[in-house]
């Protein structure tokens, strides 16, 4: 979901306005998630446009340099993802959330851990999803994040061929 932060915030790897409208066009089953929705990327750091200032950065490497997202963008990406996400038969939709984490930067301890924007994302997210948001008490890249994703995609598969 990281192109969601570059194209809210003017980042280089956007997808384009329509990221995230495909499965609910195709009425397919899905399972969405919020990795990365903690960083806008961008180049090199000297390439980091000067309105960004001040703001906090890791990089990466010498390519790329990554900025954090505010409280403010994180609701802004809560609520886009959950209007993205409506437009989806709630029947097959869910939205699986990582309370410890976005990525493996925005865990406790690591650069870019903001509990404060998270639970902002999250908060949009929950008040303005039509479809079930599951929270998992662990990062994105935990193995039971990832089964728990997994179960909850087979759910819906399942109950689709029916």
């Amino acid at each position: 979901m990281i192109q969601l932060a570059d194209e809210l915030v003017g980042g280089v790897l956007t997808a384009g306005p329509h990221r995230l409208e495909a499965a609910a066009k195709a009425n397919i089953p899905q399972v969405v998630s919020v990795g990365a929705l903690d960083m806008v990327n961008f180049g090199p750091s000297s390439t980091v446009p000067d309105k960004f200032k001040g703001r906090l950065f890791y990089e990466h490497n010498a390519s790329v340099t990554l900025m954090r997202t505010t409280r403010h963008e994180c609701t802004q990406l809560g609520e886009t993802l959950a209007r993205k996400v409506g437009a989806a038969d709630p029947g097959k939709t869910c939205v699986i959330v990582p309370l410890r984490g976005v990525s493996l930067i925005d865990v406790e301890g690591a650069p870019f851990y903001d509990s404060a924007a998270d639970r902002a994302l999250f908060l949009a997210l929950r008040n303005g999803a039509q479809c079930p948001v599951l929270e998992v008490d662990a990062d994105i890249n935990d193995p039971s994040f990832a089964k728990e994703a997994v179960r909850l995609l087979h759910e819906m598969i399942i109950s689709a061929a029916k």
